[in-house]
C-alpha cells in the first residue's frame, strides 16, 4: 500500500471482497501513462494479476459520498 501513496495517478484504493484484494481508481492522461503504471503495478512484490478496466462514460455521480456525511 505504501507503494501506491507515492503514485500521483492513484485517486483511490479500496480494500474489496471477492475475487480481488483492492481495486485502485487511476488517472492518467494518456494509453502510454496507464500502460507504464500498469506495468510499475505488476512488478510490485505480492502481485500476482491485474485486471484493467476503462470508465467509458459516467452515468451517475454523485461526488464523494463519505464527506457528505461528516
Amino acid at each position: 500500500i505504501k507503494r501506491f501513496t507515492r503514485m500521483p495517478e492513484v485517486h483511490m484504493l479500496c480494500a474489496v471482497s471477492g475475487e480481488f484484494d483492492y481495486v485502485a481508481w487511476l488517472r492518467v492522461s494518456s494509453p502510454e501513462q496507464l500502460n507504464r503504471i500498469l506495468d510499475e503495478i505488476g512488478e510490485m512484490d505480492g502481485v500476482i494479476k491485474t485486471t484493467t478496466s476503462v470508465v467509458l462514460a459516467k452515468k451517475i455521480d454523485r461526488g464523494n459520498s463519505s464527506q457528505e456525511n461528516t
